[in-house]
């Protein structure tokens, strides 16, 4: 069978490979070998994806032990080169915009191994963010780009990079596949969601957004659950020391350890509002029906933006007013936005369609 090799290391790869793995195992002519690189390397945030979302286990699993963005990118090369070499795939596959992402596509074009791109075309145009260059260095390496979104086709077409196809988004395929015999009741909480560095690597920047989304919730007689990611626990720790989470109870703030892609998916469908820097969270409260808050002055996810589905927040005064703008607001999925949740067959053939016969 010919092989497809599948670079993951962090959360939103986990799910999109997750719809891929099962268009593959329903598959008579691909097979799949999957490479971790270790970038979320905790548990909570890492092997519970792998057990709750059934895919195989990695063949080759990373130990990045530098803490340096740099030195990371090197160890992740040097690894993938390694297992790529080991295995000799037909092609490889990477999602999205990590720096997981980037090595593989680094690594892939050195040894001219067929590269495809999912998630291609997205642009936040803000180079200060490290997604944003990943993206577009990615692009520029792929053989195949698989664009999620028109917008995304458009960014491409504008940049002279023709050789995409149109899919669908296949995280939006897995909202769909692990929601559709799911009924949640709608409660009036707030789901938020905060790791962006710009968000949470100050700590006066961290206490803003802590001290907005409290008065939001007092002033709404409503509270929030807040599943704290390690890198904003870290912060907290600073801000509020190891009881950060009983100060911020008093805030009407529920801190919860980092949940499970489904438990996350139960939270989004019975919040009432989410606010979240994450471009994965963001697009997958539009699958579940609830509008968000997007704590950040720009998202690759535009058609949020544009049809009213989401706002865009920069900064922590303007919160109250756009979430109680937001606030129960239902939002009609049908429109389609994000495709009809067969991205994943579509895209497995149109690899046969390029690849097979290599």
């Amino acid at each position: 069978m010919a092989q497809i090799f599948t670079i993951v290391g962090a959360r939103p790869q986990f799910i999109k490979a997750a719809a891929m793995t099962r268009a593959i195992a329903a598959s008579s002519h691909w097979s799949q070998i999957i490479l971790h690189t270790g970038q979320h390397y905790d548990s909570l945030l890492s092997d519970i994806f792998f057990s709750e979302l059934n895919l195989p286990k990695p063949t080759f699993t990373l130990q990045l032990a530098a803490s340096e963005r740099a030195e990371r990118m090197v160890e992740m090369r040097n690894g993938i080169q390694k297992a790529l070499l080991i295995s000799n795939p037909d092609v490889v596959l990477v999602y999205g915009d990590t720096d997981s992402t980037l090595a593989g596509a680094q690594i892939a074009h050195k040894l001219k191994i067929p590269l495809i791109h999912i998630e291609a075309g997205l642009r936040s145009f803000d180079l200060d963010m490290p997604e944003e260059s990943n993206r577009i260095e990615t692009d520029k390496l792929s053989d195949l780009l698989v664009a999620p979104t028109r917008t995304a086709v458009e960014n491409l077409k504008n940049e002279g990079l023709l050789n995409f196809i149109y899919s669908g988004d296949i995280m939006h395929d897995n909202a769909l596949h692990f929601t559709k015999d799911t009924i949640c009741e709608r409660t009036s909480s707030v789901l938020v969601t905060i790791h962006r560095p710009s968000n949470v690597d100050s700590k006066d920047r961290l206490l803003l957004w802590i001290d907005a989304i409290s008065n939001f919730c007092i002033s709404n007689n409503t509270s929030a659950v807040f599943p704290v990611h390690p890198r904003t626990e870290k912060g907290l720790v600073e801000i509020f020391g190891d009881m950060f989470k009983d100060t911020l109870k008093h805030k009407c703030i529920h801190a919860i350890q980092p949940v499970s892609y489904l438990e996350l998916l139960q939270l989004l469908k019975s919040s009432s509002l989410v606010v979240t820097d994450s471009g994965g969270v963001q697009k997958e409260a539009y699958s579940c029906g609830t509008s968000s808050i997007v704590i950040r002055h720009n998202t690759e996810w535009v058609e949020l933006i544009n049809s009213g589905h989401s706002v865009l927040c920069p900064e922590p005064q303007d919160l109250m007013y756009l979430a109680q703008s937001k606030l129960a607001q239902f939002i009609d999925n049908s429109d389609n936005l994000y495709g009809d949740g067969q991205a994943s067959v579509r895209i497995l053939k149109e690899i046969s369609k390029r690849f097979s016969s290599l």
